[in-house]
């Protein structure tokens, strides 16, 4: 299911993350991870009916140990980074990159997934766009082929 991933991960490794950053991931993110740390996804497509919107994931961030093959930040280091820029994203943590940059997050919050738009200017409530109810609804979505194609 996904290409060059990072070192797996241990439920202790995941614990530690979460002390570190004061945070708690929605279990269904930790299961996700403990199978797969990162990479590029075989289906990389979502689509949302309800947006009418589809974003092509170009790839997950590791957790904890950095992928160097393409040089890939953490996704610890991506959310320290986006939370030091805006208080908004205190509740976000980045997991994945679509190919235009955005970060796709979980809401640590209600579990949802959101995409970010970052060129819309500024960052506020408007560039938050929710993709799935969950992370595993996010996961599950996923699929080889455009509706374009």
């Amino acid at each position: 299911m996904f290409q060059g991933v990072s070192k797996a991960l241990t439920r202790a490794d995941i614990a530690e993350i979460e002390v570190d950053l004061e945070i708690v991931f929605p279990e269904d993110f930790v299961e996700h991870y403990l199978h797969y740390n990162g990479g590029i996804p075989a289906k990389p497509f979502f689509y949302s009916e309800e947006k009418d919107m589809e974003t092509e994931v170009q790839v997950f961030l590791p957790l904890k140990y950095r992928h160097y093959d393409p040089p890939i930040r953490t996704a610890e280091e991506k959310y320290l980074l986006f939370k030091g820029k805006s208080s908004l994203m205190a509740s976000y943590f980045p997991f994945a990159n679509d190919c235009g940059a955005n970060p796709i997050c979980v809401n640590l919050e209600d579990g949802g997934v959101y995409i970010v738009h970052m060129d819309l200017g500024e960052l506020e409530d408007r560039c938050f766009c929710r993709l799935a109810e969950s992370f595993q609804d996010f996961a599950e979505a996923l699929s080889e082929n455009s509706i374009d194609e």
